[in-house]
């Protein structure tokens, strides 16, 4: 299980499943997103995400699909916990949620069971 610690870094989102609360996957960003999450050593993280035009989505699809919030975060066994603190979505300022997460080598998932799983890199430190 991961620890706070070793999330610590710039991860680049590589892939994007979702599912309709009927169990069909369905795509409102598409399978290879654009996005990145960021967390640091005081406990903060970053999240932005959207449509990509690896998928050949307009710059008017990109821009509507944006995502982004950020926040405290915390790690507890297989769950992350995230406190917003603003984000684009009015849903999401001043909620706390929860992931579960995954870490096998420079590979994060980050998902909510039956509702998406998100796939992640770790971007070489430069």
């Amino acid at each position: 299980m991961p620890a706070s610690g070793d999330l610590i870094g710039t991860w680049r989102v590589t892939g994007f499943q979702e599912w309709s609360p009927d169990g069909k996957e369905h795509l409102t960003i598409g399978k290879t997103p654009a996005g990145f999450a960021i967390f640091d050593t005081a406990g903060r993280f970053f999240f932005q995400l959207s449509k990509s035009t690896a998928e050949g989505a307009s710059p008017e699809e990109i821009a509507r699909s944006f995502m982004a919030y950020f926040g405290r975060f915390s790690v507890s066994g297989d769950t992350l916990s995230l406190a917003a603190e603003s984000g684009n979505s009015p849903d999401d300022v001043g909620t706390t949620q929860t992931r579960t997460i995954a870490l096998s080598g420079d590979t994060l998932t980050i998902g909510i069971p039956s509702k998406f799983l998100a796939t992640l890199r770790r971007e070489a430190k430069s």
